[in-house]
């Protein structure tokens, strides 16, 4: 579990003075005021693997609520009234041992109580507000607002009536703009611990799935130019606990919400004069990935998509005894990639399919000589006819250099059993086989230019942020 540690300081006309060296520029040297409550962070390294992750640099804010247990106050309901409720704390100042957080000027100044106590803090990171940003989904159907913080605390001289959480935490389907997580608690008192430190402990409470790929199939060349996580848990209420942060835990066992994440690449495009580098098309041909070794992430620059932890099943494609309502649907997880198949010798499109037969969607593209894409297209009424906004208001005429491609989802159904804090990195194995058509084709789980069944296997490594796991796609057999 990758761990953020936070310092809670309570001091009053109290300098606190530590090691500097004279090149310093900023004396490690502070005037506190009196009663205020100060924060004072170090973080262990992680693996960074995406622009959000939290690190000690990107943690610049986090709310904090807290609770006294030595002046209960309930409200009309009978719950326990917060000491102060989703405060933020701002990062101040840096000192030789780390950056320190205090009130945000916009709130009021949070001090410690004059009485002796005990007060029992749950902060987390991002705000509501951030999580709430650039999301899609920030009311759900019924009008209710998503990133609620819930308090229903009946006793806090007990663990049993300790009752808070930030409930319908809603994960944004774009894997580009989720966030990181991280929650902490701890308790501490003013007189006790005016000098001693008390430890906030922060904890991730997403999980990383990414996704690589490679193929030593000398008849096929892949590009790829997206992927998508199939029903991972979506939407959860988050409970902290004031036993330990082992304790702290998601509520989605009922009647879970799950849905699709996914990644296209093109979101991130290059400037108008190749300035600024966008997504590029993945290759996988035989020369160059014939081992897993030679394998690489294919999330584009989407990064690693950060979920609810979850266990589920796979899906069962063909063998799903619903496989044949219309609309179809599944909540079983499975992986999809957006990518075009070609004939290595040939160059010959090979998926999507010629003429678009099942009526499959398919996503086409405006890619350079090197591989980067333009922007997406959307097709017109005519043929060869294609426009860059779903509207189809503004033509786009291919410049020279230019090709227009197109792709289509091809699905790998597998297993999930994800906890927090752990990244998953699966490497998906495009020797012998496609895929199977997504759940959202019109045949859905049919096997790609074949006939064969999905078998893979998992191969769990010795890797302190999670498990690296291979997976086989299906086998191509040749149409009689």
């Amino acid at each position: 579990m990758n761990i953020i540690r936070v310092t809670f300081f309570a001091l009053g006309a109290l300098v606190f003075v530590s090691s500097c060296s004279e090149e310093e520029t900023n004396p490690d040297v502070y005037e506190w005021e009196d009663g205020q409550i100060y924060f004072k962070t170090s973080l262990s390294d992680i693996t960074s693997s995406r622009a959000n992750d939290m690190t000690l640099e990107r943690l610049e804010s986090f709310q904090v609520t807290c609770f006294n247990t030595g002046d209960i106050k309930k409200d009309a309901l009978g719950f326990v009234s917060p000491y102060f409720e989703d405060a933020t704390f701002i990062r101040s100042v840096s000192s030789s041992s780390g950056p320190v957080y205090i009130s945000s000027p916009a709130e009021e100044t949070r001090n410690w109580p004059q009485n002796d106590g005990q007060l029992k803090f749950f902060a987390f990171s991002p705000s509501r507000t951030v999580m709430a940003t650039d999301n899609k989904a920030v009311a759900n159907q019924t009008g209710a607002s998503f990133f609620n913080l819930i308090n229903t605390t009946t006793d806090i001289s007990t663990l049993d009536g300790i009752g808070y959480s930030l409930s319908q935490i809603r994960v944004n389907p774009d894997i580009s703009k989720q966030f990181d997580f991280v929650t902490a608690d701890a308790s501490g008192q003013r007189y006790k611990d005016f000098i001693n430190s008390i430890d906030l402990a922060f904890s991730h409470q997403m999980a990383q799935v990414e996704l690589h790929a490679w193929g030593a199939s000398e008849k096929y060349d892949f590009e790829i130019a997206g992927v998508r996580i199939g029903n991972p848990v979506v939407e959860g209420t988050f409970v902290f606990s004031d036993a330990s942060a082992a304790d702290n835990r998601w509520l989605t066992e009922e009647n879970p919400v799950k849905d699709a994440v996914e990644y296209l690449y093109g979101n991130s495009q290059l400037s108008p004069d190749n300035s600024s580098t966008g997504d590029k098309i993945y290759n996988i041909n035989h020369a160059e990935h014939n081992t897993s070794g030679n394998a690489a992430s294919i999330m584009g620059l989407g990064g690693c998509a950060l979920v609810i932890p979850t266990v589920s099943s796979k899906w069962a494609g063909l063998d799903d005894p619903n496989i044949s309502f219309i609309p179809y649907s599944t909540d079983k997880m499975y992986f999809s990639v957006l990518m075009r198949v070609s004939d290595s010798a040939s160059g010959e499109q090979l998926y999507p399919y010629n003429g678009n037969v099942y009526g499959m969607t398919v996503v086409h593209y405006a890619v350079d000589k090197s591989g980067n894409i333009l922007t997406r297209l959307y097709p017109g009424d005519n043929k060869g006819e294609f426009y860059s906004d779903m509207a189809l208001t503004i033509p786009y005429i291919a410049g020279e250099g230019i090709e227009i491609k197109e792709f289509g989802w091809a699905a790998v159904p597998v297993d999930a059993d994800w906890k927090a804090g752990k990244r998953y990195i699966y490497t998906l194995n495009y020797t012998e086989g496609i895929g199977v058509h997504d759940p959202s084709d019109p045949k859905p789980g049919k096997p790609i230019i074949g006939k064969a069944s999905i078998s893979w296997g998992v191969n769990v490594t010795d890797w302190e942020n999670g498990s690296n796991t291979d997976i086989s796609v299906p086998k191509k057999i040749e149409n009689n």
